[in-house]
């Protein structure tokens, strides 16, 4: 085994412990009476996506392509992905395998406390097996046999994965929680936001640390797969941006608790920071480290204003955290890259970012609409408002077709 393979290996595990911190996260914003389910959807997020990525997801992201996606190297072995580089090509899909449940689980987390474990199973099978491995194969498709998919040949840059998995987890996100509709009670007549305390916040804080620690596998284990950058640069500037949104979220939360106090605060912006850095934590400065990551954490915090004005729950700040703040660092963070390192310069470069999120989003908003769509017309979404209140988990609660259980302004649309 060589370094660079032991590296990934170790990259590997922090990428897998990120799923603890998940949980811990969840489990803390979550109301008590809820915390069980929301740990369960996490190991079966977990479990759902190793199988399905590895029979499906691996082949379209990693396979020989025809411009859009793979076609070689489907089931659970890997003899039909060409290698070309010196790493164990187990290792990596290994390592991939952390980004693909992390695109799952942040879609998961935002329909916290209202669906049902058949619908968690369902956005982990369509997620690992479709969206997430098409995104990737269009920006990393060239990772093992260095044929790029069609926006990687572009000169699209996403270090890490802010848009092709933040982003994407985000987008998809947004749309769930649009389907499903907000948690019974937590808008007023008037539109207002009902506070639904959480169970701890300081198991959700510990969850945050483990993400953060995870991070440092994510984006440095992705230096070693590059072999563009130092391992060390990349950890230091995501530690960075992660401190500057932490510092940054809790300054305007001080000055304004109208739909986040600092606690939440806090923990967002220090996801969001991490989030943002991910795009381009391979070509940036230590001062352009914290520029994003400040930035970041003033973009969630809009964004959740929003998410609010418009009556859209999103149970764990999923889409503000990660689709908001991943959507700021693909565009922003090249413009603040050190020159000469990335293909393109200045407008020609943003073009292209623009032009591949406009891409990623649209392919992500059609295919989990769609999916959505049929889940809710064939198994339904939502348990029933009872075991919603009580916190008992149901597979199958609300007849196919129903809208949902106080679907708020959102019941003509959906």
């Amino acid at each position: 085994m060589s370094s660079d393979d032991i590296v990934i290996l170790i990259c590997s595990f922090f990428v897998f412990f990120m799923q603890l911190g998940f949980i811990a996260y969840e489990v803390g914003l979550a109301r008590e009476h809820h915390t069980v389910g929301v740990a369960l959807k996490n190991v079966l997020d977990w479990a759902v996506t190793t199988l399905v990525f590895g029979l499906v997801g691996v082949a379209l992201m990693l396979g020989d392509t025809n411009g859009l996606f793979g076609t070689t190297g489907f089931g659970l072995g890997v003899d039909g992905l060409d290698n070309r580089t010196g790493l164990s090509t187990e290792l990596v899909i290994l390592f991939q395998l952390g980004f693909a449940g992390t695109a799952v689980t942040i879609v998961s987390g935002a329909l916290a406390e209202r669906v049902t474990i058949l619908t968690y199973a369902w956005v982990s099978v369509v997620g690992a097996g479709l969206i997430y491995p098409v995104v990737a194969h269009w920006v990393w498709g060239g990772l093992l046999n260095g044929q790029p998919g069609w926006l990687g040949a572009l000169g699209f840059h996403d270090f890490a994965g802010a848009s092709v998995v933040h982003v994407v987890g985000g987008t998809v996100a947004l749309v769930g929680a649009l389907f499903v509709g907000p948690r019974v009670g937590r808008f007023d007549a008037e539109g207002n936001l009902v506070e639904m305390k959480s169970s701890s916040l300081a198991m959700s804080a510990f969850g945050v640390v483990v993400l953060w620690v995870g991070w440092w596998g994510f984006n440095g284990g992705s230096a070693v797969v590059s072999g563009d950058v130092t391992v060390g640069h990349v950890i230091l500037v995501t530690n960075i941006a992660g401190a500057g949104g932490v510092v940054t979220a809790l300054l305007i939360s001080y000055r304004s608790t109208d739909v986040i106090d600092p606690p939440a605060a806090a923990m967002g912006g220090a996801l969001s920071g991490l989030v943002a850095v991910t795009a381009v934590a391979d070509v940036i400065s230590t001062v352009g480290a914290l520029a994003i990551g400040c930035g970041a954490a003033v973009v969630f915090v809009a964004a959740t204003r929003v998410m609010v004005k418009l009556r859209i729950d999103d149970a764990l700040l999923a889409v503000p955290i990660h689709g908001a703040a991943g959507v700021y660092g693909v565009l922003v963070g090249p413009l603040l890259a050190a020159p000469g390192l990335l293909s393109r310069s200045g407008v020609d470069q943003l073009g292209v970012q623009a032009l591949g999120l406009a891409a990623i989003i649209a392919w992500t908003l059609v295919t989990s609409a769609v999916f959505f769509y049929l889940l809710r017309r064939f198994t339904g979404l939502r348990i029933a408002p009872s075991r919603e209140l009580s916190g008992t988990e149901g597979w199958r609660e609300q007849p196919p077709g129903k809208p949902p259980q106080d679907p708020g302004r959102f019941e003509g649309l959906l």
